[in-house]
C-alpha cells in the first residue's frame, strides 16, 4: 500500500494499525516485559520514553509519555489504560477524513454500550469504565442511565438493538466476538456501499483484514 497510495491516503492507513503502537507503549511504559506486537507502526526504539524529542510519535503518545514519566511510581492500573484510550479516541475523532471519523466513533460507541451493559450485569459503576472522546458524549451520557435499552441509542448508534442482543445473550465469548465482528463487517459495508475506486474502500478492506486476523 506505501508504494501504491499517495502519502496522505497512506497515512489514514496507518492510522489503523495504531492500536497496535499504543498496547506496546503500555508494554515498554509499565515495563509488562510482554513480547513485542510487531503489527504496529513503530519499531521498539521509537517508543522508548528516555527520547528527548519522539518527533515520529503522534501527540497524543508524546502527552501520554510525559504524563507517565511524571507520575511518583508507574503502575498499570484501569485508569491509566483507560486514560491512554480516551487520549487515543480523542486523536482519532478529528482525523480529517469523513469515513474514518464515523467508523472511528461506531467502534467506540460499540465498545462503551457492551462495557455498560457488562457494568450493569456484574454491578460495577460505569463512571469510570466509559470513554468519552470527540462526538459520542449523548451516547457516553445515555450509557450512564441505569435503564439501558437499546431504542435509547436507534438515532445515534447503527444496529444498536442487535448489540443489545448479543451482550444479553448466553452465547460464550468467543460466539459473541464473532458476531460483533459480522455486525462492524456490515457497517463497513453500508458505508463504502457507493464507494468504488477511494481511498475509503481501501480503508474499509484494511479494517476487515485486521478483524479476520
Amino acid at each position: 500500500l506505501e508504494s501504491q497510495l499517495h502519502k496522505d491516503d497512506f497515512e489514514l492507513v496507518k492510522m489503523l494499525f495504531l492500536p497496535s503502537d499504543n498496547e506496546n507503549l503500555i508494554n515498554i511504559l509499565f515495563e509488562q516485559n510482554k513480547p513485542f506486537n510487531a503489527n504496529g507502526i513503530f519499531p521498539k526504539n521509537f517508543l522508548d520514553p528516555d527520547l528527548d524529542n519522539p518527533y515520529h510519535l503522534p501527540g497524543y503518545m508524546h502527552e501520554y509519555i510525559n504524563y507517565v514519566k511524571n507520575q511518583e511510581t508507574r503502575e498499570l492500573s484501569l485508569h491509566n489504560k483507560n486514560l491512554l484510550q480516551r487520549m487515543f479516541y480523542d486523536f482519532l475523532l478529528n482525523v480529517k477524513n469523513d469515513f474514518l471519523r464515523a467508523y472511528f466513533t461506531f467502534e467506540l460507541n460499540v465498545k462503551n454500550i457492551l462495557t455498560a451493559i457488562n457494568c450493569k450485569h456484574f454491578q460495577i459503576n460505569p463512571e469510570q469504565q466509559i470513554i468519552q472522546a470527540g462526538t459520542n458524549l449523548n451516547v457516553s451520557t445515555l450509557l450512564h442511565k441505569t435503564n439501558l435499552k437499546p431504542e435509547l441509542f436507534e438515532e445515534e448508534v447503527p444496529f444498536a438493538e442487535q448489540l443489545f442482543r448479543i451482550a444479553e445473550s448466553e452465547s460464550n465469548a468467543i460466539e459473541k466476538e464473532k458476531t460483533i465482528d459480522k455486525i462492524k463487517w456490515d457497517y463497513l459495508d453500508e458505508q463504502t456501499f457507493f464507494h468504488y475506486f477511494t481511498i475509503e474502500k481501501t480503508l474499509s478492506f484494511c479494517i476487515k483484514l485486521i478483524l479476520t486476523e
